[in-house]
Order: structure tokens, then sequence, then C-alpha cells
């Protein structure tokens, strides 16, 4: 992992909000959940949204990283996505509810309809975001991007937001420049992973797989490109 790399890249989007940051990069998982936060911000940027970070109302002056699926989402900093009157926020490690059943399982980045999660306590206890005001999402692993990897992230995609596996896309969600939901990498593509990669195009899954993430995040950082999930020769016929 290119710590340098990543930590230049989250850096660069704090102080272009003038946000104060206190290194977490003593953990590298960590770390990578805020350069996937990053990362899918800068993506939206590119495609005409404005971001606006929202930070609690305690701590109004710093960036407070939500870093496990412990603590009330009104005590952590969130992003807002705007693009003329539409707006989404975007959460870290966010709890949602299983598309199929009981279930709840926290994403490492959650993007949603404005609103459906608190930003200040509730009489009530809340638990997880709906599933159905859940737009997409991101994972991020610190590995090599091999079969079993895949695998394990489609049963992900499956259980939370199966229409993108099988089905159509929720309505609008093209229009909007909404990225399906990612799985980014630190390693490459080991084995045959590229293949089955290269395969769900033709199977109608519609996942992004950002192997070298952080050379992605460094190249946006540079100015190389706008988004570290397009790069700037292989722009696709949909995102």
């Amino acid at each position: 992992m290119d710590v340098n790399a990543v930590q230049q890249s989250i850096r660069k989007f704090l102080k272009k909000h003038k946000q104060a940051f206190f290194t977490i990069s003593s953990n590298q998982s960590k770390a990578l959940e805020l350069a996937v936060t990053v990362g899918v911000a800068e993506h939206y940027r590119s495609v005409g949204y404005t971001i606006h970070v929202v930070n609690p109302k305690k701590s109004p002056q710093t960036f407070v990283v939500k870093t496990s699926t412990r603590g009330h989402p009104w005590n952590f900093t969130h992003l807002k996505f705007e693009r003329h009157d539409v707006i989404y926020e975007g959460h870290m490690n966010l709890v949602v509810e299983s598309a199929h059943d009981e279930g709840r399982y926290c994403v490492d980045f959650g993007l949603i309809k404005t609103g459906c999660v608190p930003d200040k306590a509730m009489k009530t206890a809340w638990s997880a975001a709906k599933n159905k005001d859940l737009v997409t999402f991101a994972e991020v692993k610190k590995l090599v991007v091999y079969p079993m990897l895949l695998a394990q992230f489609l049963g992900i995609v499956h259980e939370i937001k199966p229409c993108f596996i099988h089905g159509r896309t929720p309505r609008g969600f093209g229009r909007e420049d909404h990225l399906y939901p990612v799985l980014a990498s630190l390693g490459n593509f080991s084995g045959n992973s590229s293949k089955i990669v290269e395969a769900y195009k033709t199977r109608r899954v519609r996942v992004l797989v950002a192997e070298n993430f952080d050379l992605r995040l460094a190249g946006v950082r540079s100015g190389r490109q706008e988004s570290p999930f397009v790069y700037a020769d292989e722009f696709e016929d949909e995102i």
C-alpha cells in the first residue's frame, strides 16, 4: 500500500473543504475506508456534483471519521452530494438493512437518499438505514483481486442490492450518473480474475472493480485523471 499517496489524496480533499484532520495512518484499514470515501466524492465531483462536508454539530470544524459499526451517525462527519435539485448523502461504515430479510450489514461507504440517516439524537433507537433508501455502496480491501474475493463481493451485492446482479437498475440511476457498487482493492488482478470481471458485462452483473486503488487515487490527486474509477482511456458505455 502506498500510504503516502493515500494520505496526500485525503489531505488534498480535506484542505479543499477546509477541514481539520488527525492522521489515522497507524491503522491502514481505517485509512482505506476514508480513502474510498474521498474517491467516491472525487468521482461524483467529476460528473458535476458539488460536494459538501457536514461535520457533527458538537465538532463543527473537524472531520470526524467513523471507523467501525459502533457509534451514532450524528456524531460523525458525512458528505452531501448536490447537483441541480438532487441531493444525496454519503456515510462511512453505514449499517443498512438486507434486501431479503432482517439481516443488517455494514458497508465501508454508503450513498443514501438525503434525510434518511438522522443527523441528531433521536428519542427512539436508530439501528440501520432502510434498504430502499440506499442508492449504492463501496467496499475497499487491502488485497489483490482474486476470484474468491470477487465471489465474496457479489455475495454482498446480492444481500444488499441484488438488482445490480439480476434485474433492472433503479429509476433515474443512470440519469443521475451514479456509480455501480464498487469493490476497490490495493492489489492488481491475480490469476484469471480480470477475465471474470470482463465477463460481468455479458452476464448483466453491474459492479465496478477498481484494482490498484491507491494508484488510481494518486492519479486524481496529480490531475492525470478525474475519477479513480474511470481511467482517462477506458470510458465505458455506461457507468
